[in-house]
């Protein structure tokens, strides 16, 4: 009788031993198969020419820091404060000629460097801070040249 209870116990685990041992053997053929199946997925696509009007740079707080766009039927490439003022632009004058300025952080344009109406070189300083009634201020200055 003490033997019989033995076996109907030992039988018992012996069944949940071999249940565990094959839910155990499903569940890691499962985690093989979806691991198997994750690695399978592509790389990211990478176009040769990407087409856009406009592309804005943001920082952790998404906020616009640098801009490839167009202004004006010319392309520009800009670079922002936080709060969206534009600090450097690269583009081009309505007449074709390259033009590179800088402003402060009120808007206000400090150098540029570009082309006059003839093409000429040129390279323009601005007073930030303009006097009432003063068309040249103290400091703005102008040089042009052609040739080298």
């Amino acid at each position: 009788m003490m033997f019989e209870k033995l076996e109907s116990r030992l039988a018992v685990l012996e069944r949940a031993n071999r249940r565990w041992k094959w839910s155990s053997m499903a569940l890691g053929v499962g985690l093989l198969a979806v691991t198997a199946i994750a690695a399978d997925k592509p790389a990211p696509v990478m176009p040769d020419i990407v087409f856009a009007r406009k592309f804005v740079a943001v920082n952790e707080r998404n906020e616009p820091v640098a801009v490839l766009g167009h202004s004006k039927n010319v392309g520009l490439v800009g670079v922002t404060s936080a709060d969206g003022k534009m600090l450097f632009v690269a583009s081009a004058s309505d007449r074709g000629h390259g033009l590179v300025a800088t402003f402060d952080d009120d808007g206000r344009k400090l150098v540029a460097i570009g082309a006059n109406s003839a093409g000429e070189g040129r390279v323009s300083t601005h007073d930030p801070l303009p006097v009432a009634g003063r068309k040249s201020h103290p400091g703005s200055t102008s040089k042009q040249g052609g040739g080298g």
